[in-house]
């Protein structure tokens, strides 16, 4: 049965907040809740969230409303970056079994995340609506498969931070994110090694207008939360 990693383990340095973005209220419910609830109803076994800034405040708020969550500590959050968080969860977990990893900052249709869920072998969503920008980390596709990615990558779609590994694929990321010099990096450039290498291992399937959105500003905690209650009415 598939499994998920949320990376919440970050400082959010641009919101300058005093708690983790992942618990940010998005008017009845937190990221947190989104994520997890999200998952629960597209069939996901077993969530495991890695916490670092601030993690007794994720991991007493999770603990208290959800069964068959794990906690992953990145004890060195401030020196390292989500590679080194992810590193971190995939040595702690089974690898026989397909694994989605999220972004602890992202909101998202959870149709995204069901299309995600059922493909089959490795694959990730990519926004292909949404204009491209200079700090944005792209996607460059071929024949319905990522080759390439990163921010300076010439790819005309966005990575969504929505990514299932499995089997070979996720076997050989585990062992090409463990390495040092990575601690400091997002988990895309390990990534980006990879595709490289293997430019028919991961798949790509497009958002198609369907929302996904960062939470990295205060502007997108408004629109997130627009959007949270447009959905609940």
């Amino acid at each position: 049965m598939t499994k998920a990693i949320i990376l919440a383990a970050g400082m959010s340095k641009r919101m300058r907040l005093n708690i983790p973005k992942y618990l940010l209220k998005l008017n009845m419910y937190t990221i947190c809740d989104y994520q997890i609830r999200s998952l629960i109803d597209c069939g996901i076994g077993r969530t495991f969230v890695v916490v670092g800034y601030k993690k007794e405040m994720i991991i007493n708020y999770v603990i208290k409303k959800y069964n068959n969550i794990g906690i992953i500590v990145n004890n060195l959050y401030k020196e390292t970056d989500n590679a080194f968080s992810l590193a971190l969860a995939l040595q702690m977990i089974d690898l026989h079994e397909p694994v989605i990893v999220l972004d602890g900052d992202i909101i998202f249709d959870v149709r995204l995340l069901r299309k995600l869920s059922d493909l089959r072998g490795s694959a990730l969503v990519a926004d292909n609506v949404s204009k491209t920008e200079i700090e944005d980390c792209k996607v460059l596709t071929r024949n319905g498969y990522a080759i390439s990615i990163g921010k300076r990558t010439n790819g005309t779609s966005i990575y969504t931070s929505m990514i299932k590994l499995s089997g070979n694929f996720l076997e050989k990321f585990k062992i090409e994110v463990e390495k040092p010099k990575y601690r400091a990096t997002w988990y895309s450039v390990p990534l980006n090694e990879l595709l490289m290498r293997f430019p028919k291992a991961v798949r790509v399937t497009f958002t198609n207008g369907l929302f996904r959105l960062d939470v990295d500003t205060p502007e997108d905690l408004i629109l997130a939360k627009k959007i949270i209650r447009e959905l609940e009415s």
